[in-house]
């Protein structure tokens, strides 16, 4: 019985579950509270983990540690390696804190070696936010460009959203969709053999601020699961209370 006793206590405080981290689409989650030797833990299934660049410095976010970004400092993702490669639908989202800059400020790209262009271009500029794909074949995909104007030196939540199915790319801000557009049905590019990163494009439009709980899909998510991530119940925990009334049962019926 005292073995029970343990086992049930041990579950009762221990268990949790995180509703979102077994989603098969999900290839990126980065709360950045989780990092160590300059690797930062990717939540996901497939670990796709990321490694500082620079020596980046650490600040309180909108959910735990937010990572700070500047020139020179940036997250390497393994390209050719990544798991999980978006390819009929797409989604980034993210909470931005950045500094303003009459410069692009790129959030993510990656760079094959079809060609030396840039794949994708997620990034903060001065006359609106850009958000554009272009496949190995080089041909463009989607393209929100100028999108949402985002003033830096606060905390705002962006969403980039492509679906393939419905030849939509949409952006949200704060939880509202500010721009949609009509793209080509065609696939995205699937190869990163060269690069992919958080924080520049081949070495310039550096990301200068703070970045927090970073997510990249291979689908396109819907607005209720913008909002569920905006407000951190995407990932929410729930622990499993009735474990605690395990070892009471059993004394009853001992």
């Amino acid at each position: 019985m005292r073995k029970l006793f343990v086992i049930s206590l041990t579950l009762a405080f221990c268990v949790i579950v995180y509703a979102g981290l077994d989603d098969p689409d999900l290839s990126i989650y980065y709360s950045f509270d989780d990092v160590t030797n300059n690797i930062i833990k990717d939540g996901s299934q497939y670990k796709n983990d990321g490694e500082i660049v620079g020596g980046a410095k650490f600040k309180n976010g909108k959910v735990g540690k937010a990572i700070e970004l500047k020139q020179q400092v940036w997250i390497k993702i393994d390209g050719p390696k990544f798991k999980n490669l978006p390819k009929d639908g797409f989604t980034l989202a993210t909470w931005v804190n950045h500094e303003d800059s009459g410069d692009p400020q790129s959030l993510f790209d990656a760079i094959g070696d079809k060609h030396g262009s840039g794949l994708f271009h997620v990034e903060i500029r001065p006359a609106g936010f850009r958000f554009f794909h272009r496949n190995d074949e080089e041909a463009e995909v989607f393209n929100i460009n100028p999108g949402p104007v985002i003033k830096g030196k606060k905390w705002h939540h962006f969403a980039g959203v492509y679906d393939k199915k419905n030849g939509k790319a949409t952006i949200y801000v704060d939880g509202k969709k500010t721009h949609d557009a009509d793209t080509a049905k065609t696939p995205l590019a699937t190869n990163w053999n060269v690069s992919a990163g958080i924080g520049h494009h081949k070495m310039g439009r550096w990301y200068i601020g703070l970045l927090d709980e970073f997510f990249l899909f291979a689908r396109a998510i819907s607005k209720e699961e913008v909002k569920e991530i905006m407000d951190d119940d995407f990932l929410a925990v729930k622990s499993i209370d009735k474990l605690s009334v395990t070892w009471g049962e059993i004394k009853e019926g001992r």
